[in-house]
């Protein structure tokens, strides 16, 4: 399997994912800026996006996408053990993407990644305020629980959320009013798996 993009970028959650699950697989460093002119990408991928995955002939785009599909193909203790939990995941998956990405890049962008003159610290405090409320479902989901999201163990549901959320500890985000969600995604990214994708390329 091929695993197209850079560990700062989406293709993140790709690489610890594949770390989880023990994958065999060759990581192709692309950053996002260099697709357009990547032959071997635009040939797999219309789109012209990492990440993008080749599992001998596959070829799976989207970073979340990849996710169920190679948790799907591969089993597991990160997989779905049934139809509900299969559900679940792909529910808090949908939902991280909907509700909190965007604005959580919208934080990481203005405070960290973008050069000083073209941060703007009043939309990354808007962000922010707006991030409370799906945090605050968040946050609600874990106190209810027993840690996790799905099926009492830590599963692609949380490493699909966590590598969102955790954008936020990287802007330094104000977590406070969300202890179970701050404890929760330490947990996560505290992973074995999280720590070696995270030194990749």
């Amino acid at each position: 399997m091929k695993i197209y993009g850079t560990s700062g970028s989406r293709t993140s959650r790709n690489l610890w994912l594949a770390e989880e699950l023990g994958l065999a697989y060759e990581h192709l460093p692309v950053a996002i800026r260099d697709v357009a002119g990547h032959p071997e990408i635009t040939a797999i991928n219309p789109a012209r996006q990492i990440p993008v995955i080749d599992d001998d002939g596959v070829v799976v785009a989207e970073s979340m996408a990849i996710n169920l599909y190679l948790v799907a193909k591969h089993g597991g203790p990160l997989a779905p053990r049934d139809a509900a939990e299969t559900g679940h995941i792909a529910q808090w998956t949908f939902w991280v993407v909907t509700h909190v990405e965007a604005l959580a890049l919208t934080v990481l962008g203005h405070r960290v990644f973008f050069p000083a003159d073209r941060r703007d610290p009043a939309k990354a405090d808007e962000a922010e305020a707006a991030l409370a409320r799906p945090l605050a479902v968040l946050e609600g989901a874990l106190a209810r629980g027993d840690g996790w999201l799905v099926g009492g163990r830590f599963t692609v549901a949380d490493l699909n959320v966590a590598a969102i959320i955790a954008w936020l500890v990287a802007s330094r985000a104000d977590l406070a009013a969300f202890p179970n969600v701050a404890a929760w995604v330490r947990r996560c990214r505290g992973r074995d798996a999280a720590k070696k994708a995270q030194k990749l390329p």
